[in-house]
């Protein structure tokens, strides 16, 4: 369960509650850094001593201690004098991991709705760990608020959809709330964050809006750079350093203009409307087909937010029903179909009420059609006074005796000229592709002058043939990646197709603008599984990406990589690993790999786009990369330098699904310049060490 520290002002001293029921702190040492930094948080500017209004202010953090992340919520409010006439007011924080924050509902809601907030105090400060506390148990049950329709937003601004222009406010804006009180203020919060549901394309939308950082009312000692959202308010002093003339009011904000009309549709009823549970409008058909054809079955499906889709078979009575692998679109698409009678339906589902499903079809797949056997031509042999006896396939015999005489010459005509022009094309055949003899020193054949052939020019016995055009081929795919390979791998490599030789089950997929890819899969008793790749693109963007991406379906394991060798230095080149959801430009994604100055990490996330550099490494420099899955489906990269000490990037762990494709990815920096990279998939640092040398 989460921990929450009561402090006031007037006492001092920290008394840590029981052990065993807490699931965050792990050791006593975690436990006293963590109080320690909300410690830090407790702190209250009166703002009645200078002729300013006392206000609650609740805020929401992210903290790292000691290498673990903690979503903070704080309340902290005015608390009149204690016993010695000093003022004093009350901090009451809880405290929650990232694998607690998926069963509870978004930071506003907490701060608004949860009655266990503390408003009066005469103990020590308190770390409380109690779970069978009642306020935990309403606590979770805040999670089914409903906070769409967005009608604080309609009664503030007129329009319910100007709540997704919080969203897309830059972070670190500052907003003025004068005549807002923080009911108010906490209610545009939370309405907007409801609105990520059809913003955030993951399962869990809230574990994204807990990366939105806020605090309804900024004071002298905060620190900026906690806040996405910082409210302000006129009599507090610190207006001054954040009332800048770009400082709108919150209820000012506004939506942009949407360039996607089906966007736009979908995002508009669900902050007018709400949910609504799936409907099917259209419904799929009985499809009847021969073997060997293609079968399509469409369906449609409304609701809000836009349901997704998964196709399944079932037997005549549906008693037994199974996924149809990689069938998630409005669309079954069958291939190929073999004889018999197979039934389908399919599941529309948004989050809201139960699946909808669609009325059972059956598919019913014919013999294909067999072909008509060739015409026989029966041969009646017969005495010129034996009555005519039909063959099986013969045509009955004209009435004129002369007619069928005339129609025999004219086969033989036919035959003898079919026999003329095998017998001439098989002598042209020959003639082209004669040897034609070669004169010493010389590679060229003169010509007759008249006879429309080559002249041969004497010449000496040629020399024994070589595997001179296998080692110039070899000697082109070398100078891609500048090595010389062994006698072993030259084999492998001149067997392979020069472009995309991909293992099955990979498959690769340009994301944006790429050209001049090509790909090389190289596996044999000496290379374990062995890429090399190549492409110009520009690379990742905040909203887009252009890059080469070479993948294979998502299997919920650890996903480990070498990355080896590189040909290209330019400033902007990216290489590694990554994880992804979709083929679009601005889906969502977690890489990791190199730059030719460091190891670096990116991820779009929901309406974030973020990047981090891990340590300095060259292109020479051998790294090891990998995707660590972890509980709740979350996936940590980490990468190493001799694949025994790993480093993570626990901040950029991604939530991911089995719809995603795992595999590597690679960018030049520009459309022209290519990149030259070679991957070797889960191999020891001993073996690819040998093969570099």
């Amino acid at each position: 369960m989460p921990q929450q520290l009561i402090y006031t002002s007037a006492l001092r001293g920290i008394v840590a509650g029981q052990s065993g029921y807490c699931t965050v702190a792990r050791s006593v040492a975690m436990r006293e850094a963590l109080i320690l930094q909300l410690e830090k948080f407790c702190y209250y500017q009166h703002l009645s001593l200078s002729g300013g209004q006392e206000r609650p202010i609740f805020s929401c953090r992210v903290v790292d201690i000691r290498g673990t992340r903690f979503h903070v919520l704080s309340r902290i409010q005015d608390a009149g004098l204690d016993f010695t006439g000093r003022t004093n007011f009350i901090a009451h924080h809880l405290a929650f991991t990232p694998e607690e924050i998926r069963q509870f509902p978004t930071p506003p809601v907490i701060l608004r709705d949860w009655p266990g907030w503390v408003k009066s105090w005469t103990k020590e400060p308190e770390l409380i760990e109690d779970k069978d506390d009642k306020y935990w148990t309403e606590l979770s049950a805040l999670a089914t608020t409903t906070n769409v329709p967005a009608k604080t937003w309609k009664d503030v601004t007129g329009d319910e959809v100007n709540g997704f222009g919080l969203l897309e406010a830059r972070a670190g804006t500052s907003f003025r709330v004068d005549v807002r009180d923080d009911e108010i203020v906490l209610a545009l919060i939370a309405e907007s964050l409801a609105l990520l549901e059809v913003r955030d394309t993951r399962p869990n939308f809230r574990t994204a809006a807990w990366n939105y950082t806020f605090t309804t009312s900024m004071q002298e000692q905060d620190n900026p750079v906690d806040f996405r959202w910082r409210c302000i308010h006129s009599d507090n002093p610190t207006a001054n350093r954040f009332n800048t003339p770009d400082c709108p009011a919150l209820s000012a904000v506004r939506v942009s203009p949407w360039t996607d009309k089906e966007k736009e549709n979908e995002e508009t009823a669900f902050a007018r409307i709400g949910r609504q549970p799936p409907r099917f409008v259209e419904q799929p058909k009985n499809q009847h087909i021969r073997e060997g054809e293609d079968a399509v079955f469409t369906a449609k499906a409304e609701g809000i937010p836009t349901p997704k889709y998964q196709w399944y078979e079932c037997d005549q009575r549906e008693k037994e029903i199974k996924p149809v692998e990689g069938q998630t679109s409005s669309m079954l698409a069958l291939k190929n179909c073999k004889q018999g009678t197979t039934r389908y339906r399919v599941w529309a589902t948004n989050g809201v009420g139960n699946d909808s499903q669609s009325v059972p079809v059956k598919l019913e797949v014919e013999p294909a059609e067999k072909p008509r056997p060739a015409l026989k031509i029966a041969t009646v042999v017969r005495t010129p006074t034996q009555k005519p006896q039909l063959g099986a396939w013969e045509e009955p015999e004209p009435a004129s005796s002369d007619s069928a005489k005339y129609i025999s010459v004219w086969w033989l005509i036919a035959i003898l000229i079919a026999a003329l022009v095998i017998s001439g094309g098989a002598w042209w055949w020959k003639m082209k592709h004669r040897p034609p003899k070669l004169e010493s020193g010389s590679n060229t054949v003169s010509a007759s002058a008249g006879s429309g052939m080559p002249t041969p020019v004497p010449s000496p016995t040629p020399a024994a043939p070589t595997n001179q055009q296998t080692t110039t081929q070899l000697a082109e795919g070398n100078a891609a990646l500048g090595d010389a390979k062994p006698q072993s791998e030259r084999t492998a490599i001149a067997s392979l197709p020069s472009e995309f030789g991909l293992p099955v089950g990979w498959m690769e997929m340009p994301i944006g603008n790429v050209s001049n890819p090509h790909a090389d899969y190289i596996t044999n008793a000496n290379i374990h599984s062995r890429f090399d790749l190549s492409v110009a693109a520009n690379g990742f963007f905040t909203n887009r990406d252009d890059i080469w991406f070479i993948c294979k379906t998502n299997t919920e394991t650890d996903f480990k990589a070498t990355l080896s060798k590189i040909d290209l230095d330019s400033a902007s080149r990216r290489s590694g690993i990554m994880i992804r959801e979709s083929q679009k430009t601005d889906s969502h994604f977690l890489f990791l790999g190199t730059s030719p100055q460091n190891v670096i990490v990116s991820r779009r996330d929901g309406n974030t786009w973020s990047s981090e550099n891990g340590e300095k490494t060259t292109p020479e420099k051998i790294i090891f990369l990998q995707f660590i899955h972890q509980k709740d489906n979350l996936v940590v990269p980490a990468y190493s330098f001799d694949d025994k000490t790993w480093k993570k990037f626990e901040d950029y762990s991604f939530l991911e699904n089995t719809q995603m494709t795992v595999g590597f990815a690679l960018c030049s920096g520009d459309s022209t310049n290519r990149v030259k990279v070679r991957f070797f998939l889960d191999v020891s640092p001993k073996i690819v060490s040998a093969r570099n040398k």
